[in-house]
């Protein structure tokens, strides 16, 4: 039987934009910020020590002059991580030696997503809100490649699980793209409407060929990446858009969404006719951000336009904050 895992917090005077997990240390994550819901003013980058029942302990704090909309933790490097910032700048830092590493500015669009790669921890996908989706080489000191990937905003990028050379994208467009750096002129080797409105998130599973995309919609999709005519599964419970949809990197049928609802769901997708196990609404404004840890199975956090973050058990009740 697992031991109940006690609950932590982090509270700002900035919304909270995303929170993600280090992949190295069990107690360490990161927490991005932006004033004004991010539509205007600064932002933040936190790392902190989960403590049990205690609000997280901060152990680097980089103050940006914009808005850091996400992060990505790098996974050769326990102290390297990526921020994705409202005046367009892709940053690189240190949180061990608290330098800045290297930083991009390819326009002045706000980067909605970024991305290390899995098995090339040198690659960083970064999306931004003209559709424009880059891969830098941190090696480098310019994007190596440069995709078209949505003819509006591009809300998501992410690596194949396994792949190392394929990505997908979500858009303003409705779309979910898949991308190949090995065929021919870095093309897009799959392209579907998977929403009516705007694809907002998408996550592969790692156990199986399994891709899921939520959206304005109110829905989160199941699609089968062996044949995405049409979904295999729709989710259905948010009653506004799901911003965040995330598979748990324990077990493969288990999948969280964060909705402007202000709530974060876990499902099991093995269920068709009962699949929500638990819904947790406590936080008091939009949830953009959800990750699950790679270390403690069932820890997951969320991060919301209240101000929190909130870590716990998922088949516990949320912390009140």
């Amino acid at each position: 039987m697992q031991q109940q895992i006690p609950p932590s917090f982090f509270v700002s005077n900035l919304s909270c934009m995303s929170a993600k997990f280090s992949p190295f240390d069990i107690d360490k994550i990161a927490i991005t910020c932006a004033d004004n819901f991010g539509i205007q003013g600064k932002g933040r980058l936190i790392i902190g020590q989960i403590q049990p029942n205690q609000p997280i302990k901060i152990l680097f704090q980089s103050e940006e002059s914009d808005a850091v909309f996400d992060c990505s933790w790098n996974e050769a490097d326990p102290n390297v991580i990526a921020i994705g910032c409202g005046n367009g700048i892709v940053k690189v830092l240190n949180a061990g030696t608290q330098q800045i590493l290297t930083q991009y500015l390819e326009s002045k669009e706000e980067i909605q997503s970024v991305e290390f790669g899995h098995k090339n921890p040198n690659w960083l996908l970064a999306s931004n809100l003209i559709g424009i989706t880059r891969l830098f080489d941190i090696t480098a000191q310019k994007p190596v490649a440069y995709f078209q990937t949505h003819k509006g905003c591009a809300y998501t990028c992410t690596w194949h699980p396994i792949q190392q050379n394929i990505f997908a994208t979500t858009g303003n467009d409705g779309a979910m793209r898949l991308w190949d750096l090995n065929s021919p002129s870095n093309k897009n080797i799959a392209s579907i409407k998977a929403h009516m409105s705007d694809t907002l998130s998408c996550d592969f599973n790692k156990y199986e060929e399994l891709i899921a995309t939520s959206s304005a919609d109110k829905t989160i999709k199941l699609w089968d990446l062996r044949n995405l005519k049409a979904p295999i599964q729709t989710l259905l419970g948010h009653r506004h858009p799901v911003r965040k949809v995330k598979f748990s990197p324990h077990e493969a049928i288990i999948l969280g969404s964060a909705s402007y609802d202000m709530s974060v769901m876990i499902w099991n997708i093995q269920e068709p006719s009962n699949p929500l196990i638990k819904n947790h609404p406590k936080h008091t404004e939009f949830v953009v951000g959800l990750d699950f840890s790679i270390h403690t199975e069932k820890q997951i956090c969320s991060a919301s336009w209240d101000g929190k973050a909130m870590i716990w058990q998922w088949d516990q009740e949320q912390p009140t904050v």
